[in-house]
């Protein structure tokens, strides 16, 4: 996840362990939310790239994507395509209601734009992030 790209954007990247993890579902299940994690994993175990997305209300029509990260060794292979693609079916099998997924996306993130654009996401706004340094 550290070298999507932001642009000029100086981002902090926290390391992401198994327990932060957890803490992070926990979070979203004890709000009420549900959180879908799919993943591909290489014959030998390696996780080769995977997505999420979280139904704040699993009985309701819209959820938020968070991260999509497919591991350099394994990009080019259409891997962001299809685990986005297999979560969506996953998400509307399991919650016939759910209608809409949200996400951002850098504009300088073109590889990620094209998925996006190639499952059907369209562009609803834009977002400025404004960064000053002290």
């Amino acid at each position: 996840m550290e070298d999507a790209p932001t642009g000029d954007m100086d981002e902090r990247i926290q390391t992401w362990t198994p327990e932060r993890l957890h803490t992070l579902q926990q979070l979203v299940l004890d709000r009420g939310g549900e959180m879908i994690t799919v993943a591909a994993v290489t014959p030998g175990g390696e996780v080769a790239a995977y997505t999420e997305i979280v139904l704040p209300d699993p009985e309701g029509t819209s959820a938020v994507q968070y991260d999509t990260v497919v591991v350099p060794a394994h990009r080019g292979h259409g891997l962001g395509q299809a685990v986005k693609a297999h979560m969506a079916a996953q998400a509307a099998a399991r919650h016939p209601r759910l209608r809409r997924i949200a996400t951002t996306v850098a504009d300088e993130n073109g590889p990620m734009r094209a998925v996006n654009e190639a499952l059907g996401y369209r562009r609803e706004r834009g977002v400025g992030i404004y960064q000053i340094k002290l």
